[in-house]
């Protein structure tokens, strides 16, 4: 089956160099990444090579269930999307989006690959363990998404609305998990906050979706962060999702637990240690929104929470281990109150 897909893929790059893309590289060799099989709701990698290089051209994904096609479609047309806005800034952001096809019955996203360091290769200790690196890391970020978020974003048209789905999260939310009162009342006003602030938005973003140090590449050349995994990418008048979910991820990555309550009591302790200095200098170095929202700290930070917890759940119907990390941290973040400063906002 592996070969039988591959010998499609040089095929069906040999017709597109012969036709309307003669620049796309001629690839002989490809590999499998071997962990691409781990989870029955996520895509099969293949790398691409040319001659005897060592280091890919092409990245190709192919969902291990046809039925999750449509995430790679979403990946694709966002990709589309972005590099048409950014114009010549694109090639040192984002892979460049070759083709969504289908390969003998498969289908597939072929993109160019990104060479450099995926900060998941920084061993924790090397990151999360000094502050200083984690402070410059935070700006850069801040800095370089906010560079993307202001090229996406876009006036809303009269009468547009931007659609969410954050209230059928919430209600899944509630399903999955059992609230007590107080978390209930938590919820219900996240909810109104959410949509309070969509109301007052009038331009719109495009979202990356699954905004976190994972999803980040230093260049090895030009030594930008580039940014790849777009299929959970959307428009949205707010940019909260992005900006607080790469804080949330890394508190919990700096964290050295398998027990989920204790992992997520630690990673919120980290937080609050973060907004000594790190958050409000992230905050900061992103500034504040033009025309789009940016919900504060910590009800961007519960929202985030909510939409985790139940992500997986809602488009691919099956429960991962790792979803209970984000109910219980939505439950420690819950717990401070707003006038402890920390969690109120900024600005």
């Amino acid at each position: 089956m592996t070969m039988t897909f591959t010998d499609g893929l040089t095929d069906y790059l040999l017709s597109l160099r012969a036709k309307e893309h003669p620049s796309i590289p001629a690839v002989l060799r490809w590999a499998l990444l071997s962990n691409g099989l781990a989870a029955s709701d996520g895509s099969v990698v293949f790398f691409g090579f040319e001659d005897a290089s060592s280091v890919p051209t092409l990245v190709v994904k192919a969902p291990r269930l046809p039925e999750n096609a449509w995430s790679l479609q979403i990946e694709y047309d966002r990709l589309v999307e972005l590099w048409s806005l950014l114009g010549d800034a694109a090639i040192y952001r984002l892979p460049q989006p070759v083709a969504m096809t289908k390969i003998n019955g498969t289908p597939a996203l072929i993109t160019t690959y990104l060479r450099g360091e995926n900060f998941l290769r920084v061993t924790r200790d090397a990151l999360w363990g000094n502050p200083e690196h984690i402070l410059a890391l935070a700006i850069d970020v801040a800095e370089s998404w906010r560079g993307i978020m202001d090229s996406t974003a876009t006036m809303l048209e009269a009468g547009e609305q931007v659609p969410t789905d954050f209230r059928r999260k919430i209600e899944k939310f509630q399903q999955m998990y059992k609230l007590d009162n107080r978390e209930k009342q938590i919820v219900k006003k996240v909810l109104a906050d959410v949509e309070t602030a969509a109301k007052s938005a009038h331009r719109k973003i495009l979202l990356q979706g699954d905004f976190w140090h994972g999803n980040m590449i230093r260049n090895e050349e030009h030594g930008k962060l580039m940014f790849i995994d777009w299929q959970y990418s959307r428009w949205s008048t707010d940019v909260s999702l992005d900006v607080y979910l790469f804080l949330l991820a890394g508190s919990l990555s700096a964290v050295r637990s398998k027990n989920p309550e204790e992992k997520a009591g630690r990673a919120a302790q980290t937080l609050k240690q973060w907004n000594e200095k790190i958050i409000p200098a992230y905050l900061s170095a992103f500034g504040k929104p033009d025309g789009y929202g940016l919900l504060p700290l910590k009800t961007g930070m519960l929202m985030c929470c909510i939409e985790k917890a139940v992500r997986e759940s809602i488009d691919f119907g099956v429960d991962q281990g790792s979803d209970i990390i984000w109910r219980h941290l939505f439950a420690k973040l819950s717990d401070w109150q707003s006038d402890d400063g920390w969690l109120a906002g900024i600005g």
